[in-house]
């Protein structure tokens, strides 16, 4: 019998910590698989191995930033999606424009990314 492909991946963002992340809380959640592939590094966001320990999960306090990545749909419309974003790459995806023109993965298909900002309520 074939085995079946996991159809999520675990996440997780450092928080906090000093000098290599010493110390830091390794906010962790499932989300769907490749929908950081691109845009991982950017975000500071790390794919975990079956052997990270200390991860963190359904914590309500502290939690990553929020991002909302802006793209253009294959129709034309502008659309956008909602990643999380490590704090201290905040500047750099968003006022330095570090994921402009970068590919993100929504659903099945790819996308260029127009514009990253951080999402409000």
């Amino acid at each position: 019998m074939a085995t079946k492909e996991a159809k999520t991946q675990v996440y997780y963002i450092n928080l906090g910590g000093s000098v290599g992340n010493t110390g830091a809380i390794r906010y962790a959640w499932r989300g769907k698989k490749d929908s950081y592939k691109n845009i991982a590094a950017g975000l500071g966001v790390v794919l975990a191995k079956d052997t990270d320990k200390g991860l963190m999960f359904g914590a309500n306090s502290p939690k990553p930033a929020m991002v909302r990545i802006g793209y253009t749909a294959a129709d034309g419309s502008s659309k956008s999606t909602n990643r999380f974003c490590e704090p201290d790459k905040l500047n750099a995806v968003t006022t330095g424009g570090e994921l402009n023109g970068k590919k993100i993965k929504v659903g099945a298909t790819e996308y260029n990314i127009n514009n990253v900002n951080i999402k409000s309520n």
